[in-house]
């Protein structure tokens, strides 16, 4: 809190009013409390959201369900975010989808990690949610104008 009280989340949709075209987004995040928490907060705001628990399953889950954007954390068990990132960006079906990584790992290796893997933007956990919600609208809206 700060001199002006409590800061208030940006509303992009207002409540009840689904966008002509909804936003899928995969979120890829082995602690539960965290998927649990970022997917609850932005299907509030709209967003179709699915979860994988891994990397494997994330890159499964991008190749069957097509999302519009892929938010990935890093450390997880069976496949590290950075080999599931790589994974996405070499298949032809899923290397146009925006990947955004949200990590506790903020080290400037991490982030060259990342980006090097082809990772499109960089969050550290808890990522400031109208900032997220803001790069996601922003990114989806280009990759559509793309396809």
């Amino acid at each position: 809190m700060n001199e002006q009280g409590p800061r208030k989340l940006k509303r992009l949709h207002s409540q009840g009013d689904e966008p002509k075209q909804a936003t899928r987004i995969l979120y890829v995040e082995d602690a539960e409390v965290i998927r649990d928490t970022i997917s609850r907060l932005l299907e509030v705001y709209g967003y179709k959201v699915a979860y994988a628990r891994n990397g494997q399953e994330g890159v499964e889950m991008a190749l069957k369900w097509k999302p519009d954007l892929v938010l990935m954390d890093l450390r997880m068990p069976v496949m590290d975010g950075y080999k599931a990132i790589q994974e996405i960006r070499f298949n032809p079906q899923t290397r146009q989808i925006p990947i955004f990584v949200v990590s506790a790992w903020s080290s400037k290796k991490e982030r060259d990690q990342a980006r090097l893997a082809g990772a499109d933007e960089f969050f550290v956990k808890p990522p400031d949610l109208n900032r997220l919600i803001e790069a996601i609208d922003v990114a989806v809206a280009a990759a559509r104008k793309t396809k």
